[in-house]
């Protein structure tokens, strides 16, 4: 994994790389992200193109928080700077000199207008040391959804930074406990933006997203049973897909949202099968004794990875698609639980017991490689990965009481509470890029 420092520049044109809102930027400044070291970053407050700046200072909270969760930048401190009253946003109406004494070696300027109900925030991305812009870009919409403009804002702040857009407009799920059930809940990435998916009273468990987040699929106790159900976000309603006697759980897509693979107990033993989307089951991957759950695909959808209790403690193990060369992967430790794969399929994260308490670990999709990545006075569980695989979120009781969920970069580096503490946290899945 690559992370920002300051400053190797490939390549840069003389003038802005300008799109209208999503186009795709034509030049930025290459950073190898090689290092610990974050990139000192020049954010001032938007200027409001009005009279009213509270939208813009929406957005401009909005922004900061997002990059500085990403890990990869230190935000200046905002009287840092010694640039004049008045300075402008655009290039030659500012001093970057005003910015080169502080330290900043990238800054971000914008301006927000707000018209006919909908609010727009031209940006201007600069290289500080070579005084020029790196990317301008408009970026608007409705002025209730500002929230989710300023995540597309600090996007393409990080993909002026890094060629690739930032994950900070995708959404969160997770199980939610305030006293009244376990509820399933999506979030914003940054733990914001909170919405109600089951709303039974019941216990919810086990949320996963569809491949084109459409969709969440949940195992549900609402009629007695522990049953699969999936909630359609579009549409809001509530179908039970699976409910055969006995455990109908842990369900996951494909990622071709042809089939999802769960773990069923309808012949007394835990095994798992695979189903299409309307619950018919289309093969039996595992026969063996013991209790096999937490199946999840690979990128490509040609491998499984499961927890199995074959071997007597519980531990990672990977098959193919249809059940067959099944291989374990974990040897160390006596209970390791929840896998996920990296969005590139070439790394597994999971959650290891080890001195009394669940750690997170990393390790090559073969077994080797093994990173830990937390090791918190609590438990650290659940861990899922963003979808450009440069973050990992997770669970933990870290701060003690109810449990939480953290994110940090994919080495573990800036772990970092996003929910508010109240209620209790679990079972988390990154959702999709939207499409």
């Amino acid at each position: 994994m690559r992370f920002l420092v300051p400053l190797l520049l490939l390549s840069l044109l003389a003038g802005p790389a300008w799109a209208q809102d999503e186009e795709p930027v034509e030049s930025f400044i290459w950073l190898d992200r090689g290092s610990d070291n974050a990139l000192p970053l020049g954010l001032p407050p938007f200027v409001p193109a009005g009279d009213d700046a509270g939208l813009g200072a929406v957005a401009h909270g909005v922004v900061q928080r997002d990059l500085e969760l990403s890990g990869y930048f230190s935000i200046l401190d905002a009287k840092a700077n010694l640039e004049a009253e008045g300075a402008g946003v655009a290039l030659g109406s500012f001093d970057f000199e005003a910015w080169r004494v502080p330290g900043a070696v990238g800054l971000v300027k914008a301006e927000v207008s707000v018209e006919a109900g909908r609010v727009a925030v031209e940006l201007h991305v600069f290289d500080v040391d070579g005084g020029v812009e790196i990317l301008g870009r408009r970026i608007s919409g409705a002025q209730e959804d500002v929230r989710y403009v300023g995540h597309r804002v600090a996007n393409a702040i990080v993909e002026a930074f890094t060629g690739s857009s930032g994950i900070f407009d995708t959404r969160i799920v997770a199980v939610a406990d305030f006293g009244r059930g376990k509820e399933i809940y999506v979030l914003d990435y940054d733990g914001a933006s909170r919405r109600g998916v089951s709303r039974n009273g019941s216990i919810n468990l086990s949320p996963a997203w569809s491949p084109d987040g459409t969709r969440v699929s949940y195992t549900s106790y609402r009629d007695n049973n522990p049953d699969l159900w999936v909630t359609n976000l579009e549409t809001g309603r509530h179908e039970k897909v699976c409910a055969h006697p006995g455990l109908n759980s842990g369900g996951e897509w494909s990622p071709d949202g042809k089939e999802l693979v769960l773990t069923l107990s309808k012949d007394r033993d835990s095994e798992i099968y695979a189903i299409d989307p309307e619950g018919s089951i289309l093969r039996r991957l595992t026969r063996q004794l013991g209790i096999d759950v937490s199946p999840t695909f690979s990128p490509d959808g040609s491998k499984v990875a499961f927890v199995s209790s074959r071997n007597g403690t519980p531990q990672i193990f990977v098959m193919n698609r249809d059940g067959t060369d099944v291989v374990r992967l974990t040897h160390l430790g006596g209970h390791n639980v929840s896998p996920s794969f990296s969005p590139d399929g070439l790394r597994i994260a999971f959650a290891g017991r080890d001195e009394g308490r669940f750690d997170i670990f990393v390790m090559d999709v073969d077994g080797s490689g093994l990173k830990r990545l937390t090791q918190s006075p609590g438990d650290d569980e659940d861990p899922t990965w963003s979808p450009d695989g440069r973050h990992i979120l997770f669970s933990s009781s870290r701060e003690g009481g109810a449990k939480q969920l953290y994110i940090m970069t994919a080495d573990g580096r800036g772990q970092t509470r996003i929910t508010d503490g109240a209620g209790s946290y679990s079972n988390p899945m990154w959702g999709p890029k939207p499409q």
